[in-house]
C-alpha cells in the first residue's frame, strides 16, 4: 500500500515540459481525462520539438470547454506566441475520445504556428493562407491524419484568395488554398512542411509557381 501511494505521488509530482491548465468552468475533467491530456501533450511536444526549430523549452496548454469548435472534430486549437496553446473541447461530445483522437494532431498544427512565429510575421490574407497551409500539411504528414481543411481547394479558390483584400477573413478557404500551395512547393523543392517552416510567403509562392 505504501509503495502504491509513493508511486502515485511520484507520478503526480513529475516534471513535464507541458504545463496543462484545466477548465475553471463547466464540469471537471476526470482523472483519466486529465492523465490522457498530459500524456498526449507531452508526447506530441517531444515529437514536434524533434522536427521543428523555434519552439520554446516549455509549453502551456490551456484547456477549456466551449462550443466554438470545428464541427468535424468537436475541438479547436489556437496558438499564442511564444508558448501558449488554447484548446477548446465541445462539452456535449465524448471528451476522452476527443482527447485521444484530436489533441495530438491539433498540437502538431499549433506548434508549427509557434515555431514559424518565432521568425516569420503573418500579416496579409496570403500570408495567413501560407502559414495555415504549412501547419495543415505538417499536421497531415507528421501526425498522420487527414484533416478536411487540408483537402484540395475548389477550382477558382486560388484566384479568389489572391484577389481578396489583405484584411479579409476567409480562413477555411485560405487553409485549403494554402495547403495546395505548400504541396506544390514541397513537390518542386523536395522539402517538407517542417523544413519549410521559416520559408517566406514569396518563397512558397514562387516554388508553387503562383508568382
Amino acid at each position: 500500500m505504501r509503495y502504491v501511494l509513493f508511486a502515485l505521488l511520484s507520478v503526480s509530482c513529475a516534471k513535464h515540459d507541458v504545463d496543462v491548465e484545466l477548465p475553471h468552468t463547466g464540469r471537471s475533467l476526470t482523472r483519466v481525462e486529465r492523465a490522457e491530456i498530459q500524456r498526449v501533450a507531452d508526447d506530441a511536444f517531444k515529437d514536434v520539438r524533434g522536427q521543428l526549430e523555434g519552439l520554446p523549452a516549455h509549453l502551456t496548454l490551456i484547456v477549456r470547454w466551449g462550443k466554438d469548435v470545428l464541427p468535424e472534430t468537436g475541438e479547436n486549437g489556437t496558438a499564442s506566441y511564444p508558448g501558449n496553446v488554447m484548446w477548446t473541447i465541445d462539452p456535449d461530445r465524448d471528451a476522452l475520445a476527443t482527447i485521444r483522437s484530436q489533441l495530438r494532431p491539433t498540437l502538431f498544427h499549433e506548434l508549427h504556428h509557434l515555431a514559424r512565429a518565432s521568425r516569420v510575421k503573418t500579416v496579409t490574407l496570403v500570408d495567413r493562407a501560407v502559414t495555415e497551409g504549412l501547419a495543415s500539411a505538417f499536421e497531415r504528414d507528421a501526425a498522420h491524419t487527414n484533416p478536411p481543411w487540408a483537402s484540395a481547394p475548389d477550382p477558382g479558390w486560388e484566384r479568389e484568395i489572391l484577389a481578396e483584400p489583405e484584411d479579409s477573413n476567409t480562413t477555411r478557404k485560405a487553409m485549403r488554398v494554402g495547403t495546395s500551395w505548400v504541396d506544390r512547393a514541397t513537390h518542386e523543392t523536395g522539402k517538407t512542411p517542417a523544413t519549410l517552416v521559416f520559408a517566406s510567403t514569396d518563397e512558397i509562392l514562387r516554388a508553387a509557381k503562383v508568382r
